[in-house]
């Protein structure tokens, strides 16, 4: 019996979505590996889009980050996904300066649809009670960091170990059911603070040991600078 032959992405380059050569390479993936898996649950609480278009029947992604050693990460965590490289982005904020960023995408696939089903909602992200205590992993928590996270204090000379998950994309009610889970499964002692009226995620300069061994693991190299202090 003739093995199958598996398609090479690089021979998907220039093709249209409907071409049958990549219908039949979408085939070869059914679902996310675990490491997959968890990776893009802290990327939607980050700054990953999760969508389906009109015309799709199935979710994509699409990133954008400002660090290029980050998204080219990304890109290979979810390899099979992205047919083409991060690609430089540019466009005026809006004070007028210029914004640099890189960008890429996934090609709509079934395998996104879980995740996709479970944190859309009239396109827009929703947080469900049941989402750290059944989901979150310490490598979850660490792509949402180096997504979304920070410290909360600037001053150069600070010894103020505090962090924060800017979280000011949900609502108030759903980044309480965060911490408080957060606290429980992790036993942090989060707490809500506000920016600019928006709710975010305050990790006390006391669980900053805790919290970094939960997630330096899972670090790359080039993102260990959110994490401040060595422990």
């Amino acid at each position: 019996m003739m093995k199958k032959q598996i398609i090479n992405k690089k021979d998907l380059l220039g093709l249209g979505p409907n071409s049958k050569l990549i219908k039949d390479y979408k085939k070869q993936w059914t679902t996310l590996s675990k490491i997959q898996e968890e990776t893009l649950i802290g990327n939607i609480l980050g700054d990953v889009y999760i969508k389906k278009l009109k015309r799709n029947k199935h979710f994509l992604l699409q990133f954008e980050w400002k660090n290029k050693a980050y998204i080219e990460h990304i890109v290979r965590v979810f390899d099979e996904y992205v047919i083409s490289p991060p690609t430089l982005y540019e466009r005026k904020n809006h004070l007028g300066n210029k914004v640099i960023t890189w960008r890429a995408q996934t090609f709509e696939h079934k395998a996104f649809d879980k995740l996709g089903y479970y944190f859309m909602e009239n396109h827009k992200k929703i947080i469900k009670p049941d989402l750290v205590l059944n989901y979150i992993t310490e490598r979850s928590l660490a792509y949402w960091f180096m997504d979304d996270g920070g410290k909360w204090d600037y001053n150069k000379k600070t010894k103020n170990k505090s962090l924060v998950l800017h979280t000011q994309g949900f609502k108030k009610e759903e980044v309480e059911i965060l911490i408080n889970d957060l606290n429980i499964k992790f036993n942090l002692n989060c707490s809500i603070k506000f920016n600019k009226n928006k709710p975010i995620i305050y990790i006390p300069n006391k669980d900053y040991e805790l919290f970094y061994n939960l997630v330096n693991p899972y670090i790359i190299p080039e993102m260990k600078y959110k994490l401040l202090f060595n422990v």
